[in-house]
């Protein structure tokens, strides 16, 4: 395992509490203090665009971007009918909105563990992996997801 993401993984096992985030039946779990707001997904603006983004929100004077991702983490270019909610993620670095199925809070968390090497890769955003209810939990954090998101190619310019 990498020095960055033993670091990362030793900063997620500090925070009391995630955020449970349901997409297309995976969970994702990110930390709680990370986590702004939630809005409607009715309040997205889909004529202010950044790359790979469906829309905007506007918060706090500003225009956050809006992704809408598979449960895999890729890249959609509409918002799925189960998605319900839209998290506003913000590390003081990264502010960006995804859309979910819906969201709910742990606390305490549950036990974290490391990516196992066949696992991990330089540009994905997984952190760590954890047992909910018998499923697997993948762990991340706003600063992977927007490495995540800054690493695709736009698909508005793209030739395919």
């Amino acid at each position: 395992m990498n020095v960055q993401l033993l670091a990362t993984l030793e900063e997620l096992r500090q925070h009391r509490v995630l955020a449970l985030l349901t997409i297309d039946n995976y969970q994702w779990l990110l930390p709680q203090t990370e986590v702004h707001s939630l809005e409607l997904l009715s309040d997205i603006d889909p004529e202010v665009r950044a790359p790979n983004a469906v829309g905007a929100l506007p918060l706090a004077g500003e225009w956050w971007p809006v992704y809408c991702l598979s449960g895999e983490f890729n890249i959609l270019q509409r918002i799925p009918e189960q998605r319900r909610v839209c998290v506003m993620l913000d590390n003081k670095a990264d502010r960006l909105a995804l859309a979910c199925d819906q969201i709910e809070t742990l606390n305490p968390p549950p036990p974290l563990s490391p990516v196992p090497a066949s696992m991990a890769s330089p540009n994905s955003p997984l952190c760590a992996l954890t047992l909910i209810n018998a499923e697997l939990g993948c762990v991340t954090n706003t600063e992977r997801l927007a490495e995540r998101l800054a690493g695709y190619p736009n698909k508005e310019n793209s030739n395919g």
